[in-house]
């Protein structure tokens, strides 16, 4: 059994609950973990993350304070101002400071490592294995972490093809894009003529709210975009849903280190194929079925949290 440590996750924003994940995942593990947010998202998302995050007020104040100055271990997420770090070590010096990036600040040609602009002493520096790893090369690969208990709703004979599609915004560059005109023009199409059924909601709605909709569907459409993925393909296959994304080799390979060296079980598709793919699965219920087993055993075998967890265990433990 690994050392148990205390642990303050730290981070400007929600980062949409990748760092309240990580400490709620370590709590089941044994150690005592907290999720600090300096503040809320605004407007449309504010409130939908910050369900296990503690976020500075009277109230809160004491209970921040003494969870930094105990840490054994304050953990880092993408950036915090000047004056976070200078407060992080007039309370705890004695505290061993790691780093997690969870996307590129900037698009290429140039890209500027955050951690480079923070004055603390980091020992250990994370990223995200999903593309991120392409673009920093020095950091060790740690999971996205997802808590909610896989589930499966195998489609039926005579069910069309329920398809879930929740687009980003279009943002510009190599690894941040999420959206191509194709994936719409070839989601439209089969809509009309009646091959699946689309669920794609209009506004922001909570996690919860949307994945209680994901666990209906067959299919999860993360972007086609990049070459590499996000949390969504991890959440269609907690879903039972076939997770559609293009994923390549190096993506996928990378990922499985976190598997025992299994390959996740994605459906790859690009601008040119995905309606051939969705079409393809829209005729054919059994093929349907059996993605549909293959995604959820798979999460249910490899990516439990206390499993994901443990590759944070096994990091802290080499300082």
């Amino acid at each position: 059994m690994s050392k148990k440590y205390k642990i303050a996750h730290i981070s400007q924003t929600p980062l949409v609950a990748a760092p309240s994940k990580i400490a709620y995942a370590q709590r089941l593990a044994g150690h005592s973990s907290v999720a600090i947010a300096l503040k809320d998202y605004p407007s449309t998302l504010q409130g939908m993350f910050v369900e296990d995050f503690l976020i500075e007020n009277e109230f809160t104040k004491p209970l921040i304070e003494k969870a930094i100055y105990s840490a054994d271990i304050i953990h880092i997420h993408n950036d915090i101002p000047p004056e976070w770090a200078k407060r992080l070590l007039e309370t705890n010096q004695r505290a061993k400071y790691v780093y997690q990036v969870h996307s590129p600040l900037r698009e290429g040609p140039l890209y500027v490592p955050r951690h480079q602009s923070i004055d603390l002493p980091f020992v250990l520096k994370f990223v995200v294995g999903q593309f991120q790893p392409r673009i920093h090369v020095d950091h060790i690969v740690v999971p996205n972490i997802f808590l909610d208990i896989p589930s499966i709703e195998p489609r039926k004979e005579g069910e069309k093809l329920r398809v879930m599609f929740s687009p980003t915004h279009r943002r510009p560059g190599r690894w941040n894009n999420k959206h191509t005109d194709e994936l719409d023009s070839a989601v439209n199409a089969l809509v009309a003529l009646g091959k699946i059924e689309i669920v794609m909601p209009e506004n922001p709605v909570s996690p919860k709210i949307l994945m209680s909709a994901r666990r209906t569907c067959h299919v999860s459409i993360d972007e086609i975009a990049t070459g590499g993925f996000h949390q969504v393909s991890i959440e269609g296959l907690a879903a039972g849903n076939i997770s559609i994304n293009k994923a390549d080799y190096f993506s996928k390979r990378v990922f499985s280190n976190f598997s025992s060296g299994i390959m996740p079980p994605f459906l790859y598709a690009d601008g040119s194929t995905i309606s051939s793919v969705l079409n393809r699965l829209a005729d054919n219920v059994d093929e349907t079925v059996k993605r549909q087993y293959e995604s959820f055993e798979y999460f249910k075998t490899h990516l439990t949290p206390i499993k994901m967890a443990g590759i944070f265990d096994e990091a802290y433990e080499s300082i």
